[in-house]
């Protein structure tokens, strides 16, 4: 019966593998590690997904569902980046409300439009003011994609050093992101040392991720590296250090492989940590106890 229910999980653990188009390397990496039943989903998981939206739609219409089914997917806590000043009272309402949620307050790169000349003011007093579950600046960052006149770069420039400010000024982590603009963000951070956070939703090189790493910053892990196309960034992840990586879904945005054109939600995490685990070689509990814990330390969850 044993031998027999092993055969079936391996034949599987084959068939996804091949769907998510790894090697036969990496298949046979991440056997499970045995378990007593009496042991608690949060104490045999316990994943943290270090970016979601989770006011944004459809989350925001029923946030105690969505919560519930992901922890039941063993996902126990989660931080939700806030993108304008007129969503940080959403994003910190959520955090009274559900247990293991967390904020972070910012000003988005491509909310240019909603951003004012007040809005870093505002920032600073709200973070003055913030409780105990608002743990990051952010979501910051660049993004010269959306961004092709200098104007909008200069002005994205500005909001994104005026939060690194504010980052180093409250010993907070800062969540960034970066689209067309690596270089840039990197010089930027670099010029202000001891600031510490997560370059979200990372696709680059080994030597960015270790660039990125040198100028104290994890990688933030997601969606992109669940695609057989994406062979630069599961390289670079195959060989960048466990101890600077993070998990994350970018929900609702970022929808894994196979999952095209439906909402992304934080119960992905768990695919997100299969793919990440068989690419590292590692047993999959070890991936998400060394992750949990670097997103722990990073955060300095209550």
């Amino acid at each position: 019966m044993m031998i027999a229910r092993i055969k079936r999980w391996v034949a599987g653990y084959d068939a996804w593998c091949q769907r998510m188009g790894l090697g036969e390397d990496n298949r046979r990496s991440c056997v499970p590690i045995k378990r007593s039943e009496n042991t608690p989903p949060h104490k045999r998981l316990s994943m943290i997904d270090t970016h979601c939206h989770f006011d944004f739609s459809p989350f925001r219409d029923a946030p105690e569902r969505y919560w519930q089914a992901a922890r039941e997917s063993g996902v126990m806590r989660m931080v939700v980046p806030g993108v304008s000043e007129s969503n940080w009272s959403a994003v910190l309402s959520l955090t009274e409300r559900l247990q293991g949620v967390y904020a972070g307050l910012g000003l988005h790169p491509c909310f240019l439009d909603v951003h004012t000349d007040t809005s870093l003011d505002k920032l600073d007093q709200a973070l003055a003011a913030r409780p105990a579950r608002c743990v990051a600046v952010g979501e910051a960052g660049l993004d010269f994609f959306v961004a092709n006149q200098d104007a909008a770069q200069q002005r994205q420039q500005a909001l994104l050093e005026g939060q690194l400010w504010l980052a180093r000024h409250y010993d907070l982590p800062i969540i960034l992101h970066s689209r067309k603009a690596h270089n840039q963000l990197l010089r930027t951070v670099k010029a202000y040392p001891g600031v510490r956070g997560v370059l979200h939703a990372f696709s680059g090189s080994e030597q960015q991720g270790k660039q990125f790493i040198d100028a104290g910053l994890m990688l933030g892990v997601g969606g992109t590296v669940t695609y057989s196309r994406a062979q630069k960034t599961r390289r670079a992840i195959a060989q960048l250090p466990l101890e600077h990586l993070v998990l994350e879904t970018d929900a609702p945005d970022m929808p894994l492989a196979g999952f095209q054109g439906k909402p992304n939600t934080p119960s992905q995490v768990s695919r997100v940590a299969d793919v990440v685990a068989a690419l590292k070689s590692c047993d999959r509990d070890h991936l998400v106890a060394e992750t949990s814990d670097n997103a722990e330390r990073l955060f300095g969850f209550d």
